[in-house]
């Protein structure tokens, strides 16, 4: 069996679950089960959400765990032998429960279907976000797989039960950001293999340009905690191509030159991304560079 576990914050994923309970219909019975766990939403979004309880099992949290905490939690709530992960703002199309299932017969350990996004985000308000999914993040298969442990993402993956349950989430990190970077790194670790199939899931939430960088500072912040933590681990910064740099930079003693410009470039790069101008990955890696290098500095 299949688990399809989806966890909910503050949006309205009643189109998800339809049409994920439209193709459970197409299914043998018995072979993939829908769980929602929601993460202490607003009484709004609660609301919006009820109608998810006819077709799937919603489970309503009274505290808010945050993102690595609840995937965990999803082991008591399902019974499938393999875990199916969805964030709640995805879109899916035609055959997808269909494309994992097939994949089972080669008994996988961790399955990662990838991410797609709509052109019409590609506008001034969105480009961004925009521009770093489609560059960074929406890829092939055969691209991933090159790869395979550089290129987890949480967002659409399965993953066999008893890989859960040895290699949990790490619940010490709250907020947005690098769960799925820490755990691509135990699974390699662990010699977990991962496979990566064209089976994408659409991101139906692609963030203005404004909220995406104050959720990529929130994603540097919880980057940097697991430098403090795991520094001394050569393979995780070598895994992780902003901490690869700053490395560099520390070897060289260069990291005061870039934290100088930095701080001269901050205001109006932020005022640049935020505009939506020509913007490129370049930039937008300078600017989490500077981003992490004033975490650490802190201490």
């Amino acid at each position: 069996m299949i688990s399809v576990c989806i966890p909910l914050y503050n949006y309205n994923a009643v189109p998800l679950v339809e049409a994920l309970h439209r193709q459970c219909r197409q299914m043998a019975p018995g072979e993939v089960e829908l769980v929602c766990i929601d993460d202490r939403s607003t009484d709004q979004w609660r609301q919006a959400n009820a109608a998810i309880d006819g077709m799937a099992r919603r489970v309503l949290l009274e505290a808010n765990i945050g993102r690595a905490a609840i995937r965990n939690l999803f082991l008591q709530h399902t019974a499938g032998q393999y875990l199916l992960f969805l964030d709640n703002d995805m879109k899916v199309g035609d055959g997808f429960l269909q494309r994992y299932a097939d994949t089972l017969a080669d008994g996988p350990k961790v399955v990662v279907g990838g991410v797609a996004y709509n052109r019409c985000y590609n506008d001034d308000a969105h480009r961004l976000r925009y521009l770093y999914g489609t560059t960074v993040e929406s890829r092939s298969a055969s691209e991933r797989n090159r790869n395979p442990y550089r290129a987890f993402m949480t967002g659409n993956f399965m993953i066999e039960r008893s890989v859960l349950e040895q290699i949990r989430f790490d619940e010490s990190l709250h907020g947005y950001g690098h769960e799925d970077t820490l755990f691509g790194y135990r699974l390699q670790q662990e010699g977990v293999p991962i496979v990566h199939i064209d089976n994408p899931a659409e991101n139906g939430q692609v963030e203005l340009n404004a909220e995406f960088l104050d959720k990529t500072a929130e994603a540097v912040a919880n980057l940097a905690l697991l430098y403090r933590r795991l520094g001394t681990d050569h393979g995780f910064c070598q895994s992780v191509r902003l901490l690869k740099t700053y490395e560099r930079l520390r070897r060289y003693r260069a990291v005061w030159l870039v934290a100088a410009l930095f701080a001269v470039l901050k205001r109006p790069l932020r005022s640049h991304f935020v505009a939506g101008n020509a913007i490129t990955v370049a930039q937008f890696n300078f600017y989490k560079l500077g981003l992490l290098i004033g975490c650490l500095r802190k201490g």
